[in-house]
């Protein structure tokens, strides 16, 4: 946690890289969020009583959650004051070990502030808090009461905690959203009044939490969700355009913001994104609400509004940036009508060109896969790129487009390989977990539920540690969201003896389908 978060913070400090801590909050905290609002989140000070509690705890809470949490520690007892008891701490206790009494100790000699009851908050319990504005307004749209309120993320999500946070109000200057007014505080119970903001006109968008200083989900009001969608690109400044991007996917997985909404908040504002992560998983995150949360009878529109909205992204990139590979390669994954199958082969043969796009061999095969997913490309064109790309990471890449095609034989050959073989190579394992249930291929994953199940039985015995973690984290039939895959998979965890584990993982997967199914639920809504 401590190496995560003092790298993040030297790189936004001291090198040229301002933005790092833009890039920390996109796939870091993202991470930190999902791994904390599973049944097998920990405190970050957790109990490792044997190597295998060691083995399944190198993840989004030991990592990312304990780098956030420093982060919000250094916000609490005053940044200086953080890199001044740094300084005593390693100087103190130099060739020495140490407890966590120790540090805190430190800390609370240089800030003054008594961090038993923090470390308590912070360190020792899970979960995830989350905070949002309530606040009502007099007759010329002023503040007149304005509050924080706080409460655990999920039910039974832990205590609420004390948080260091800044409000930020953003308003219209010309044609850009800026930062006008700024209030810090500490906030802490489930109300906090915040006096400051009383008689303050209410701004285009109000985010707490803004600079990202504390670790807790935020909640956008009406109106400034309203803004967010439509001119959240209208923001220059990319960490609270990144604060604003996981406020909205938080809502939309905790079914309070349809996955319809949210991709028109992408088709709308990506173009104008310039933090690399940030372009690159984005779509990512939209193309999931596309598949997972949107609700049935609306997904066919919504799959062809997200297919048609890339390719009019491609159009108006920059020749030869990030975003128009980004887009494209989204496109290759969305592309599912006769027109984008076409462009897909297009740009394999030649007869497509993009201006400024490069056609490389990790282009040709995220494109091949997409061919293969829809079921326009077989195991001959496989087979051929296969032979063009005779290295193991073009082996690799083969794999994964057999395993993406939308047929019964393809897919028992790849559940063989990934699942029942232990002579598989690992990069080759996880290339056709993370191809096999592909989206709009029921009727062929159907029997993979029981499969799965059967198989996790005995997979972490039988295929070791690594392996049985990549296969049940990602071959998990997510695309078969249901009710009836609930009910079967709780049947399961029920009765299973299967390794405490393996369980982990299967529980982690309910919970995904669980989201999906509030989610489509909260899209019915449209």
């Amino acid at each position: 946690s401590f190496a995560e978060y003092v790298s993040t913070h030297v790189t936004a400090r001291y090198t040229r890289w301002s933005d790092a801590w833009t890039s920390f909050n996109t796939v870091e905290k993202t991470w930190a969020y999902r791994q904390d609002q599973l049944s097998s989140t920990h405190p970050i000070a957790a109990d490792i009583p044997d190597v295998q509690a060691v083995e399944v705890n190198f993840d989004g809470i030991t990592y990312a959650k304990g780098a956030s949490v420093l982060k919000q520690l250094a916000a609490y007892v005053g940044i200086e004051q953080f890199l001044r008891a740094m300084q005593v701490y390693f100087r103190r206790y130099e060739y020495g070990n140490t407890t966590l009494a120790d540090l805190l100790g430190v800390l609370s000699e240089e800030s003054g502030r008594d961090l038993s009851r923090w470390s308590q908050l912070w360190l020792e319990t899970a979960g995830v808090n989350a905070l949002h504005p309530e606040f009502t307004l007099d007759e010329s749209g002023r503040y007149a009461s304005f509050a924080i309120v706080q409460s655990p993320a999920e039910p039974g999500g832990g205590p609420l905690r004390d948080h260091r946070l800044a409000v930020g109000l953003y308003r219209s200057d010309g044609t850009k959203l800026v930062r006008t007014e700024r209030v810090e505080l500490d906030v802490s119970g489930a109300r906090t009044e915040v006096p400051e903001l009383v008689g303050v006109a209410q701004p285009e968008l109000l985010l707490v939490n803004d600079e990202d200083l504390t670790y807790a989900k935020v909640r956008l009001d009406e109106r400034s969700l309203a803004t967010v969608i439509a001119r959240l690109g209208d923001i220059d400044d990319p960490l609270p355009r990144t604060l604003c991007w996981g406020a909205a996917w938080d809502m939309t997985r905790d079914a309070e913001m349809s996955a319809t909404d949210f991709v028109q908040l992408v088709l709308r504002n990506i173009g104008q994104e310039t933090d690399a992560w940030g372009i690159s998983r984005i779509p990512a995150y939209a193309a999931s609400a596309v598949h997972n949360f949107s609700a049935p009878e609306h997904r066919e529109a919504l799959e062809l509004e997200w297919e048609r909205g890339l390719r009019r992204l491609i159009d108006e990139a920059a020749p030869g940036s990030d975003s128009q590979l980004t887009f494209v390669r989204s496109y290759a994954s969305a592309a599912h009508t006769t027109a984008a199958l076409g462009d897909l082969v297009g740009l394999l043969d030649g007869s497509l060109v993009i201006d400024g796009l490069a056609v490389d061999q990790d282009l040709r095969w995220v494109l091949v896969t997409g061919l293969a997913r829809a079921g326009r490309y077989g195991e001959a064109e496989i087979a051929a790129e296969s032979e063009r790309d005779n290295t193991i990471t073009g082996h690799e890449n083969a794999a994964a487009a057999r395993a993406a095609q939308p047929l019964a034989e393809a897919k028992a050959t790849a559940w063989d390989a990934a699942v029942l073989s232990s002579n598989t190579p690992n990069e080759t394992q996880r290339s056709i977990v993370l191809a096999f249930a592909q989206h709009g291929q029921d009727e062929v994953l159907a029997p993979y539920l029981d499969k799965y199940l059967e198989a996790a039985e005995d997979m972490w015995e039988r295929l070791g540690t690594h392996k049985a973690s990549v296969a049940l984290e990602y071959i998990f039939p997510k695309p078969l969201a249901s009710q009836a895959l609930l009910d079967r998979v709780d049947s399961w965890l029920e009765s299973s003896s299967a390794n405490p584990a393996a369980k982990r993982y299967v529980r982690e997967g309910r919970a995904d389908v669980a989201r999906f199914l509030a989610g489509q639920a909260r899209d019915a809504q449209q």
